[in-house]
């Protein structure tokens, strides 16, 4: 019994190390292909990236064709270069990688066939890169790209196709292999089960009676029983690694892939996929694509059905427009994926997000609409020769210059008779030979006769293509320039015709640059100022002809007027800079010392776009102009002494006049009420203190009757005379005066004269504008309120300022404002206003050269200010 149950013993381990070996074989075995798998799948991803790396290409080269900014150039120009090394390296790594693919032959040859168009795309990328500032090799280089960007395209497509079909391939063999492994285990189990359990069976038959052996067999059985349970667990247990491989690869794949069971419920997803469908928060495994996608077609659906059914669905671009209206375009590849050999798990549906590439393709088409309309605009038509078989091939735009039909086929050896004999034809003959012997480019201006007889001018510009040494092709444009040429010929007509009106002798023309150096000095010029056209172009400014103190005088003005410094030469075109121009009168010095007046008109020169580029004087002699001037001047001035004269005479006499009826309007009214107060007094006390002030009064009024006959019979300047005055004197005889006015109406009056107690000014107008403003103030009281009038001085400015303020009626400003000094102008309803005491007071400031200003608010007071 011991030596059975070592010998079970031995066959156990030998049967648990053979199932341990077998799965470390398996694992391992998985590990390769999932390495194998995962390379196939970056293969795919670097072949794709290739693909859009050509288009980028493509369109930086085309962008720097469009945009000539220097900045923007760099940057296009660091792109395309970032571009290129990205795209070599990639290719590099692919060829490399392909040889230690099997079966790489097919790929080999798609990429030899691929060869030639990618080498001339990167070469002419290379070619932009050494080239950059190379307008020849910008055009040409964008035909080449042009022309081989679709065969790179179409090339990296089959490319990446043929990747893929192999990654699929080594996904069903994983497939295929998982099986036959699971078969071989299972076998291994089995054999394994008969090599080790049935020998130790007889053995224990043979040791044991009819029970034992009945107890054993029902061993036997239930461990039967048991291993197969092992064995479907361990099949299930594989299946599902498989299956936890499979999801595993689909969801770390780079690009966009599903796998879906037979009910197109998803079983895995990769993150491209979630992103690209914007589901990459919503948990979707195990739920139906049509729950996830309500809004799938039913043309969709027929084809997922047909898929599982074993057919294979590819699309290499659809347009998929979403509910908000976004379209996006699609590569599609659907396909079943198999439990086995002949049964179908459900679909894998492999998507890639083309809307990049078709909106670049669709950008590219709209830049080559806008070049070829260009071209139409500009009539610029392309041309090309094959100098080897010597076809020829024109443009619509060329065939339009030589007004031929579009179909027409030119002949190398005809085409010259469209070039008009004699210069032109000999000039093209010439830089042809050029060209095509020496690889010369050229660009030359010509006259063609067209095909319908009419001589047309066309600039022809000519690029040869040479190959070792020999010119193969020449191509180039013709641009339709016979309206720049018409005009040029009308230009050069109107030049003469200036040239002609330039040098009229008795005008003076100077033209300059922004600098102030001559460029232009006529003939009128040289008669003027006496030197020669040879001494002042390009070596003198026109300061020299001016008077310096002229110049510098004209200089702080301008300054003050623009703030800022002006001199030297800016002084004479500074209004001309700012779009202007400016005329006025200076002197001009000639060469020997003498000087005489101009009238100097100066102006910009401008450029067609408005820039300017120089500027330009015209001057004419006005000294006898300046002559007629004095002799007008003079006369003027003789009349307008005459006219200040008689208007000085008039102005006294009206002043004299208005000084009689309201200066002496208050103290006879002040007598009269002094009298009416003399006979209502009761007292000989109060007889006696009123005689007194009858006195004070009647003394005021004879002086001021004496001073105005004085005034009278003064000179013509006697209203100027002045002396120096005292304020506080003054306003103590107004008050002395109005003294009736001021008892009756119990007024206030305070004054304060410290800052400014003195004043040099004609003391016949400084009474009257005391008494005006002051007898005004106590005139038009508020009745609510007892008058109270400030009276002040000061000194502001260097001027001395009497500002006289009251709590009166005040006057409504906006309504009265501007008639408020005016003649006979009243504001309020008091039977003595007679609009006559503040223009008085007005003309007599302004006689003296001062100024009298109010400010006033209704029912507040007002403020009168005198400035002397």
């Amino acid at each position: 019994m011991d030596k059975l149950e070592k010998s079970t013993k031995k066959r156990y381990l030998f049967f648990i190390a053979t199932i341990v070996l077998s799965i470390i074989l398996a694992v391992l075995f998985f590990q390769n292909r999932i390495d194998i798998l995962t390379s196939d799948v970056g293969l795919i991803n670097i072949a794709g990236r290739q693909r859009m790396l050509s288009q980028r290409i493509s369109k930086h080269v085309f962008a720097l064709n469009l945009d000539k900014g220097v900045i923007t150039n760099k940057v296009y120009l660091d792109s395309l270069k970032a571009l290129t090394t990205e795209w070599r390296n990639n290719q590099n790594y692919l060829i490399a990688a392909n040889e230690d693919l099997p079966n790489s032959e097919k790929i080999d040859a798609l990429f030899a066939a691929s060869r030639p168009s990618t080498t001339k795309l990167l070469d002419a990328a290379l070619n932009i890169l050494d080239n950059p500032n190379s307008t020849d090799v910008l055009g040409f280089s964008i035909n080449v790209i042009r022309q081989e960007e679709s065969p790179v395209l179409t090339s990296m497509n089959n490319i990446v196709l043929e990747y893929q079909n192999t990654a699929e391939k080594n996904l069903t063999y994983l497939y295929r292999i998982t099986y036959f492994i699971a078969l071989i285990v299972a076998m291994i189990i089995i054999g394994q089960f008969i090599l080790v359990f049935l020998p130790l069976i007889k053995k224990l038959k043979e040791k044991s009676k009819s029970h034992q052996l009945a107890n054993i067999a029902l061993e036997t059985s239930n461990k039967e029983i048991q291993e197969k349970m092992d064995q479907v667990t361990a099949l299930q247990a594989d299946l599902k690694i498989r299956e936890e491989y499979n999801k595993t690869f689909i969801d770390k794949a780079p690009n966009a892939m599903a796998m879906f069971d037979n009910d197109m419920k998803f079983l895995a997803a990769s993150d491209r996929w979630r992103r690209d469908y914007n589901i990459s928060d919503t948990e979707i495994t195990g739920k139906s694509l049509y729950e996830i996608f309500p809004e799938i077609e039913e043309e969709w659906k027929k084809i997922h059905r047909d898929c599982l059914a074993g057919a294979i669905h590819h699309e290499d671009e659809t347009a998929y427009k979403w509910p908000d209206g976004r379209v996006q375009w699609l590569s599609w590849d659907i396909r079943p994926w198999y439990v086995s050999a002949d049964k179908i798990g459900g679909l894998l549906i492999y998507t890639l997000d083309i809307t990049t590439i078709k909106e670049k393709e669709k950008e590219k088409l709209r830049i080559e609409e806008i070049l070829n309309k260009t071209n139409q605009v500009a009539r610029i038509g392309t041309w090309e020769v094959d100098t080897i078989s010597g076809n020829i091939h024109w443009s619509t735009v060329t065939c339009e210059i030589h007004e031929v039909p579009y179909d027409y086929v030119p002949k190398l050896d005809t085409a010259i008779n469209f070039f008009k004999e004699g210069e032109s034809r000999e000039l093209i003959q010439k830089v042809v030979e050029n060209a095509i012997e020496k690889g010369i480019p050229y660009d030359v201006e010509v006259e063609l006769i067209t095909a319908k007889g009419n001589s047309r001018w066309a600039r022809a510009i000519g690029q040869p293509e040479m190959v070792n040494g020999q010119c193969v092709r020449l191509y180039g444009v013709f641009h339709n320039i016979n309206d720049i040429k018409v005009a040029e010929n009308a230009l050069n007509k109107a030049n003469g015709e200036l040239t002609a009106i330039f040098n009229v002798s008795p005008i003076s023309i100077i033209g300059t640059d922004m600098n102030g150096l001559i460029t232009h000095f006529n003939q009128g010029a040289e008669n003027l100022v006496q030197y020669s056209a040879s001494e002042m172009i390009g070596k003198k400014t026109p300061e020299i002809i001016h008077l310096r103190e002229e110049v510098e005088k004209h200089g702080k003005k301008l300054s003050d007027i623009f703030g800022k410094t002006i001199r030297g030469f800016d002084v004479f075109v500074e209004h001309a800079r700012r779009d202007s121009f400016e005329s006025m009168e200076w002197t001009y010095v000639r060469k020997d010392g003498a000087s005489f007046p101009v009238q100097l008109i100066t102006t910009a020169i401008k450029g067609p776009n408005g820039e300017i580029n120089g500027f330009l004087g015209v001057a004419t002699d006005i000294s006898e102009t300046i002559n007629n001037r004095i002799k007008l001047i003079e006369a003027k001035e003789d009349l307008e002494v005459l006219t200040k004269k008689l208007t000085n005479q008039n102005r006294q006499l009206a002043d004299f006049a208005h000084i009689t009826s309201h200066n002496l309007r208050s103290p006879v009214a002040n007598l009269q009420t002094l009298s009416s107060f003399y006979k209502d007094s009761e007292s000989e006390e109060e007889r006696s203190e009123l005689f007194e002030k009858f006195e004070i009064v009647i003394d005021h009024l004879s002086s001021t009757l004496n001073t105005m006959v004085e005034v009278i019979q003064t000179t013509d300047d006697s209203t100027k005379a002045s002396k120096e005055l005292s304020f506080e004197k003054t306003l103590n005889k107004t008050q002395e005066i109005i003294s009736s006015q001021i008892t009756q109406s119990g007024a206030i009056i305070k004054s304060d004269f410290s800052k400014a107690p003195l004043v040099v000014y004609n003391d016949i107008y400084l009474d009257s504008i005391f008494l005006n403003l002051i007898s005004n103030a106590i005139k038009y009281k508020s009745e609510d309120r007892i008058p109270e009038i400030s009276v002040e001085s000061k000194i502001e400015g260097g001027k001395t300022i009497l500002s006289i303020r009251d709590n009166g009626l005040g006057i409504n400003m906006e309504k009265h404002g501007h008639k408020l000094f005016g003649l006979n102008k009243v504001f309020h309803s008091h039977p003595e206003a007679k609009g006559v005491g503040l223009y008085m007071t007005k003309i007599q400031v302004e006689a003296m050269g001062g100024s009298i200003s109010a400010s006033s608010k209704v029912g507040e007071g007002s403020t009168f200010t005198v400035m002397f």
